[in-house]
């Protein structure tokens, strides 16, 4: 990406991270939650082709949750292709049309998400 196209999108970047206080402490004094927010705000201001999401939703508190699914639907809405990895049913109805369950790394299910009925709860061993 080039640097100029980069530059456009700091301000964002910070803004949405809602790291402005913070910005110029050096990432290794952050906490874990300020990375993962900071990632999260990167990540979704490149307009990505292809999201890949570990459990990265869980991230803040809930107005930040809220702005950060905000962000994934119109990402989404745009043609973003989301890959999520999550523990949370709720999350997985909200954002995908399929899914793939493991278990001990074995596809266990797959199938479609039927927007109308609930996703099952993940099965715990």
């Amino acid at each position: 990406m080039p640097n100029r196209d980069i530059k456009k999108r700091v301000k964002d970047i910070i803004e949405f991270s809602e790291l402005a206080h913070f910005i110029d402490t050096p990432l290794k004094n952050y906490s874990s939650g300020m990375q993962m927010r900071l990632g999260f705000a990167v990540a979704v201001h490149l307009q990505p082709d292809i999201l890949l999401a570990d459990e990265i939703l869980a991230v803040g508190d809930q107005p930040f949750q809220e702005k950060c699914h905000a962000r994934i639907a119109e990402l989404r809405a745009q043609g973003m292709t989301l890959i999520l990895v999550s523990h949370s049913s709720e999350q997985v109805s909200k954002f995908c049309d399929q899914y793939v369950r493991l278990d001990q790394g074995r596809v266990v299910e797959e199938g479609r998400i039927d927007k109308n009925t609930p996703t099952p709860s993940p099965a715990r061993s």
